[in-house]
């Protein structure tokens, strides 16, 4: 039976090419587009779950409860001293601290050395780490790296530093700071883990670093980078380590009567997908992907119902002849739905294939190292098999009980009646969620780019175009005033200064404050920007009221922002100048006010700043160009600060890339949300592709007919259009509300947004119309200009 329905398939297939290449290139798009989704999604979601003791590792957050509520993803450093101290059910306990833009100077015995630039991958820790993760270590002891100037090295960096693996007593500089000697190699980490350290120091070592060694043992303020990990014993439950506990804060921190650092407890494999201390990617984006996913699926099962119930309409004949020898509705149902399974077989082959070729360029646009079987064969294959069945039966079921309910005697006269034609007011309604997901889909591209539009051309408060931003990487006084004159008195630099960060950084101090004669401190964290007085005219910043702040040393004039006067309540910028404020101790009084400007992104409030000079904070230089032969300068800021920093490895960037960093993630989301809005309208063409066949074949006779009786060409074309024209319009009226919802959701995670206007949903369904007219115009004036003869004349 199996080897007579294949022939009749194969027999179909050669009789009907075009429609099954729409079929299986459609199927194929889809199916390709939903296996890269589920390796996403699956990889996402499997981030540090394949560590053996995962369900009792825990790390540890922190909540400043100020106006608004800062939540970071770190703890203070002496934060796993305290948990060995008032856990009992704790089995261990690691600190790390990571690292970026990090300069690693290797010996060579050729040309004396080498230098590498690490802007990730670094880290310190304690050796405990390893105990409570699965990070094998393949050579050496781990109990080496609990001495001071040790480390362990990754297999990739081994090879990148020493060109061998076996580097056991081999020794590297960090940082021009600290010699370091090899004491173990471990394995590359995995792709799936937030722990992507190839290079980490042991924890003792930051004892000889004179920035880091004073705050090892202090509770005061939390550094972005620095995790504790914890595992619990056996038996033992995440939950007990109960650091929100009152107790807890009274001995370690308490602050004035105040509980305003509160730490808690999460689970290691939720900390991925957390919307406040994950990587960017929620819970939210993944499952819009697999929207996405289904979204395409049911494009794709739409096209193949309707160009199957099409070609029903040339096999009622056949069938009418099945049916009168003897074969049952039954029989002719299984043969349906086999040509189908051959046809999704062919497609999952296709879509596999795509999808491979295709995942480097996914790898690229989400910033990952996916690979194909990371899912795991098994799983790949119950998908891939699951998927096949839901998608046999989605896309065959129908016009397989369509083709088994002939009736042999009408279907031998070529008789059939609207019913049996395939039941056209449902395809009607396919052809409408067709539609709809497109519409949905252009709405939300729309959107996601006239936001990102808005982003690069929004008024950010500074002037990031033309200014260059280099490292300091020590902080000698002299060097620094040595390369900032030296710079400053290079042809094609206007303006050169000396700071912590520039304006929009992802480097930012936040600390608290006194105002005046204010009993208290603030409810409130102040960004402080530590900077000389050229700050404020090399990155364009406008002083609204007071004046800037005089040349010095230290700190003894402060320049405030309008947020921070805002937040002080107060009516105008001119009742703080020649108030005091004190922060972290240091009293001055405010001599100036500038004007507001993005300093995290579009994503966060403005924040409230504070501006001062402090030259053993600087760690920044900026320049602003003249307008000219920029190449040509860049080569000579580049010998300057080679010449200044012979030891270091010189890096810079433009502000403007920095300012685009901050729209990364929607960035990447447009380029994948903008694909798969491409392929969605591609299947859609084919799906409308399908339903103007079947139009035209039910109407080839009366084309015949109204051209007799003196029909135009124009006229016969809008006989087909109007019927797409009332389907894309019912189709808008049903997408244009739940795209506003969805675009509104996502614009809310912007605190400064666009509003989308009519235009952007005119705009979809213009390019939908455009899409249908081409699509369905082709195969209307052929049937208009088709000879009535031809038409008339054949059944």
């Amino acid at each position: 039976m199996l080897y007579y329905y294949f022939k009749i398939a194969l027999r179909n297939f050669r009789t009907n090419r075009i429609y099954l290449l729409l079929n299986v290139f459609g199927l194929g798009l889809s199916i390709a587009c939903c296996i890269l989704i589920f390796i996403l999604v699956h990889h996402h979601r499997s981030f540090d779950a394949y560590h053996t003791k995962v369900d009792r590792i825990a790390r540890f957050i922190t909540e400043l409860h100020l106006d608004p509520i800062m939540k970071l993803g770190a703890v203070p450093n002496p934060f796993a001293t305290a948990l060995r101290t008032e856990f009992s059910c704790l089995d261990k306990a690691a600190m790390r601290s990571s690292y970026n833009n990090v300069l690693i100077t290797v010996p060579n015995p050729q040309n004396g050395k080498d230098k590498y630039f690490e802007e990730e991958g670094v880290s310190f820790a304690e050796p405990e780490l390893f105990q409570i993760m699965d990070l094998p270590i393949i050579s050496g002891t781990l109990e080496g790296l609990r001495a001071p100037n040790t480390a362990i090295i990754s297999e990739a960096f081994a090879q990148k530093y020493y060109k061998t693996t076996d580097v056991l007593g081999k020794t590297l500089r960090y940082n021009n700071e600290l010699d370091v000697q090899i004491v173990g190699l471990m394995a590359d980490p995995v792709s799936n883990t937030d722990v992507q350290d190839h290079l980490i120091f042991s924890w003792e070592s930051l004892k000889n670093l004179p920035n880091e060694a004073p705050n090892l043992n202090s509770w005061n303020g939390v550094r972005g980078s620095v995790g504790c990990y914890a595992l619990v014993k056996e038996g033992h439950q995440i939950s007990e380590l109960a650091v929100e506990s009152p107790a807890f804060y009274k001995k370690y921190r308490h602050r004035d009567g105040e509980e305003l650092f509160q730490y808690k407890t999460m689970a290691l494999t939720a900390l991925h997908l957390d919307p406040d201390y994950g990587s960017g990617t929620t819970e939210k984006y993944l499952l819009g992907l697999l929207c996405i996913g289904v979204f395409l699926l049911v494009t794709a099962c739409v096209n193949f119902i309707n160009i199957s119930t099409a070609q029903a309409l040339k096999r009622v004949r056949e069938v009418g002849v099945r049916k009168s020898l003897g074969s049952t509705k039954t029989q002719l149902f299984w043969q349906f739905m086999f040509e189908t399974a051959l046809v999704v077989v062919v497609a999952i082959g296709l879509g596999m294939l795509g999808a491979y070729l295709s995942l480097p360029y996914l790898n690229k646009l989400t910033e990952q190292k996916m690979t194909f079987f990371e899912p795991g064969v098994v799983s790949i294959g119950l998908f891939l098999t699951g998927l096949a069945i839901v998608l046999t039966f989605a896309a065959g079921a129908y016009p397989g009980m369509l083709q088994a309910r002939f009736q042999p005697v009408i279907a031998l006269r070529g008789q059939h009646t609207p019913t049996q034609k395939g039941g056209f007011s449902l395809r009607r309604l396919l052809v409408t969620s067709q539609f709809t997901i497109s519409q949905i889909l252009l709405i939300i591209t729309a959107v996601i780019t006239t936001q990102m539009h808005y982003a690069r051309n929004v008024d950010w408060g500074f002037r990031p175009g033309t200014v260059v931003v280099l490292p300091i990487p020590v902080q000698d006084v002299a060097k620094m005033s040595t390369l900032q004159q030296q710079l400053a008195n290079t042809a094609g630099i206007k303006q050169v200064t000396l700071c912590y960060q520039p304006p929009a950084s992802n480097l930012n101090n936040q600390t608290g404050c006194r105002y005046d004669t204010r009993p208290e401190s603030e409810k409130w964290l102040l960004n402080t920007k530590p900077a000389d007085e050229h700050y404020i005219s090399t990155f364009g910043l406008t002083l609204i009221a007071g004046r800037n702040f005089r040349a010095s040393d230290t700190v003894r004039e402060y320049v405030v922002n309008e947020t921070f006067v805002k937040k002080l309540n107060l009516a105008s910028p001119e009742e703080v100048l020649m108030k005091n404020i004190s922060i972290e101790g240091k009293s001055a009084p405010i001599v100036g006010v500038v004007k507001d400007y993005h300093n995290w992104g579009l994503t966060e409030q403005v924040s409230a700043i504070a501006f001062y000079p402090s030259v053993k904070e600087y760690s920044t230089c900026g320049i602003t160009l003249a307008a000219g032969n920029q190449p040509a300068v860049l080569a000579q800021i580049k010998q300057i600060w080679e010449s200044t920093y012979p030891d270091h490895a010189f890096d810079q960037y433009f502000l403007d890339d920095k300012v685009a960093d901050f729209m990364r993630i929607e960035t990447n989301l447009l380029q994948l949300i903008g694909a798969f809005s491409g392929i969605a309208i591609f299947i859609g063409c084919l799906g409308l592709y399908g339903l103007s066949a079947f139009m035209i074949e039910r109407k080839r006779k009366e084309v015949g007919i109204r051209k007799t009786l003196g029909s135009t060409v124009a006229g016969i074309v809008w006989i087909f259009s109007k019927e797409y024209l009332r389907l894309m319009l019912l189709a808008f009226v049903i997408s244009a509300p739940l795209a506003w919802w969805l675009s509104n959701f996502w614009l809310q995670r912007f605190v400064y947004h666009i509003t989308p206007g009519i235009e952007l949903f005119g705009l979809a369904l213009l390019i939908s119309f455009v899409v249908a007219a081409l699509t369905v115009g082709i195969q209307s004036l052929r049937a208009a200009l088709a000879n009535p003869v031809h038409s008339l004349r054949n059944p």
